[in-house]
């Protein structure tokens, strides 16, 4: 058997297990739901780490053992550290020993790890050497207690029935104080000592929020104050355990106070809370106080308090400026409240109003950061429209100048791109795609473009069609990103597996020069492929591909793109199809269904450019220009193009063509008549 000698907790210390206990318990609850490098998670690892070095110091190594429902610590009894001994008893661990130097690193790191689902807790050694795990055979023995010298206090003097200290009065406010001797007072008599003083220091603040109100006001205020010192100093009196309530009152604002003084005021400020007395969450001297309150009751499931006080400070987020400064500096200490969905959204929602109207940097930045913090248990807890609202107010910041403020446009463009994280502009996309918002955020569409198709080209394929509905609301920022993806398209495979994200986000200028160069150098299937998406997408922007695909040596791609050009009405290509077409008709002897194309696609346009063109198909014989006389086919195409055109001088030159004796020309002139007298 492995026996592990270790001294018993001095008699001195014993009144710090309960601080030990709180500390270890919110440290440990916040290392397992915020990441290691949290402010949460160093504040309340540092303060737990401060105690035991303290009871290190006065007991040298310390063994922490659990079993049996029990957790012991050098013999003390710490059974209420939490959720400690069911994660020793899952995971099969006897216990550990913390060993001089120590480090608040190397605590965090072993909290992280007794909390995770996997890892082997058991092996500390090399990655904590001031740690140890305690063998699974190890006996702890506990060293006799040292005797410490102790100072009594004699009881305080008995007070006469009907004295001035018996009862306080000042106007409507009453506290009938109970005199007892120390060693009588029980529970009954603390609870109601510590509900009173809480009542007058209700009424002080809120005295003191009205001292402006008349000029009587400053007076009494200074009167209330020394009766609630007198208050305080019959509290001490009374019971030695309220002396630390007295010191912590009378401290000036900053003064650095033991844990022992903070522990003695969350009584008081939980018997606050639970009247309602809210005015004392605004003391200044509460900043700190309340975060430690929040990650109390939060450890202890002390869910009801939480929201009473959460609630409270989220309601004057838009109050006045003192207030709006205390409600964010205790909603920033501790946020045991972010599990709770409805306190959530509340705080989200008074912090998106905070931020509309907000023209101080300092609050505005402090409104922010609370506000990015919250976003992603927002979204992960039912609050993704409060999340989007706040995303709504910075797209709306960083596209207006406010004279009243104007670092405010820089400071909403730092946050969106410097400060959001991968898994934050997914998860945003995501809820916003869902919403059907997300065109309303260029900006976060922007930012996500990069990593949605990085996504996209290396997800696998059945999670493409999600992408494409995400795609086809972020068309404009999508397409810059394609640009930059298509110059460097290594190969014809690379272009394909774009087709679809094309086919979405349709077409631009930018987008279309870079389509061009495989339209002209491609294989014939590609080719294809890309003037029938170019033709499916019918977005004009696609015109500028199709130039080069106009002299082609394959008819066929060359008559696509020549008809192409009048489904999408791109009118910037009609002189290069007519160019094309007199090159054809040079070049190559048989042209007939480009020139086909070119007619259809000349009648789609309508312009002037094209109907000398026409013209000259039209004719029975040609100008001797062209050299050659067209077949009957081509020349009713010629003049169906023409009569699309629908200008006074096109009609004067189909009447002409009446003269000719031609059944299927007739028949064509006719036709097209009547459909004109159909619109008339």
């Amino acid at each position: 058997m492995n026996l592990i000698q270790v001294k018993a907790v001095p008699e001195g210390l014993k009144d710090s297990i309960p601080s030990l206990i709180r500390e270890f318990k919110a440290a440990l609850s916040y290392v397992s739901f915020y990441s290691s490098d949290s402010p949460f998670v160093i504040q309340a690892v540092a303060k737990c780490h401060r105690t035991l070095q303290r009871f290190l110091q006065a007991c040298g190594p310390l063994a922490l053992e659990a079993g049996q429902g029990k957790a012991l610590l050098n013999g003390a009894d710490v059974s209420e550290i939490g959720e400690l001994p069911k994660i020793f008893q899952d995971k099969d661990i006897r216990g550990v020993r913390f060993l001089d130097g120590f480090t608040a690193l190397e605590l965090t790191s072993w909290m992280k790890q007794i909390t995770l689902p996997t890892g082997n807790p058991n092996a500390l050694s090399e990655e904590f050497p001031h740690l140890q795990a305690l063998p699974r055979d190890a006996q702890v023995v506990v060293l006799g207690e040292p005797i410490l010298p102790r100072t009594v206090e004699a009881p305080p003097p008995p007070v006469p029935a009907g004295s001035p200290d018996e009862t306080m009065r000042d106007g409507n406010f009453v506290l009938p104080m109970a005199l007892t001797d120390p060693a009588s007072g029980g529970p009954a008599t603390q609870e109601t000592l510590l509900s009173f003083v809480a009542e007058a220091w209700q009424h002080a603040q809120l005295q003191k929020k009205n001292i402006g109100a008349s000029p009587e006001m400053a007076n009494l205020s200074e009167s209330f104050d020394r009766l609630f010192d007198r208050l305080l100093d019959r509290m001490e009196k009374t019971s030695h355990q309220f002396s630390d309530i007295r010191q912590w009152f009378n401290a000036p604002h900053g003064t650095f106070l033991e844990n022992q003084v903070t522990a003695s005021m969350v009584p008081l400020l939980e018997a606050a809370v639970q009247n309602g007395w809210m005015a004392v969450l605004f003391d200044p001297a509460t900043e700190g106080l309340v975060g430690e309150c929040l990650a109390l009751w939060g450890a202890n499931g002390r869910e009801d308090m939480v929201e009473k006080t959460v609630g409270c400070l989220a309601e004057r987020l838009v109050g006045d400026p003192f207030e709006k400064q205390m409600a964010l500096a205790h909603l920033m200490d501790a946020r045991p409240w972010a599990r709770n969905a409805a306190l959530l959204r509340k705080v989200l929602d008074r912090l998106n109003r905070l931020l509309a109207q907000e023209t101080s940097p300092g609050f505005y930045q402090t409104a922010l950061l609370l506000g990015w913090d919250l976003l992603e248990p927002a979204l992960a807890g039912g609050g993704e429209e409060e999340a989007l609202n706040l995303l709504s107010t910075l797209h709306f910041h960083a596209d207006e100048e406010n004279p009243a403020f104007p670092e405010r446009s820089r400071i909403a463009h730092h946050w969106l791109f410097e400060r959001s994280t991968p898994d934050l502009i997914r998860h945003l996309v995501y809820f916003a795609a869902k919403a059907a918002r997300l065109n309303q955020y260029p900006l976060l569409g922007e930012m996500a473009a990069p990593l949605l198709m990085e996504g996209f080209l290396g997800g696998p394929a059945t999670d493409r069609s999600g992408y494409l509905r995400i795609f086809a609301e972020m068309k404009e920022p999508l397409r810059s990103e394609l640009s930059k993806h298509l110059a460097e398209a290594a190969g014809e495979d690379e272009v394909r597996k774009l087709m679809p994200v094309l086919r979405v986000c349709g077409m631009d200028p930018a987008l279309s020069l870079q389509l061009s160069a495989w339209v002209s150098r491609g294989s014939r299937e590609l080719k294809l492929d890309l003037l029938g998406l170019i033709e499916e997408v019918g977005d004009p922007g696609g015109g500028p591909a199709l130039r080069l695909a106009l002299f082609d040596d394959s008819e066929e791609i060359a008559a696509l793109a020549a008809r192409v050009i009048g489904k999408i009405r791109f009118l910037p290509g009609l002189p290069v199809l007519l160019k094309a077409a007199k090159i054809r008709e040079k070049r190559y002897t048989r042209n007939d269904e480009f020139l086909v194309s070119t007619c259809r696609s000349l009648g789609d346009l309508g312009a002037d450019e094209g109907v000398p063109f026409l013209e000259d198909i039209a004719r029975k014989k040609p100008l001797l220009l062209r050299g050659r006389n067209y077949p009957l086919p081509l020349r009713l195409e010629a003049v169906q193009a023409l009569a699309r055109v629908n200008q006074p001088k096109v009609w004067s030159f189909l009447g002409s063509l009446m003269e000719e004796k031609n059944q299927p020309l007739q028949e064509t002139l006719d036709r097209i008549i009547h459909e004109k007298m159909q619109t008339l």
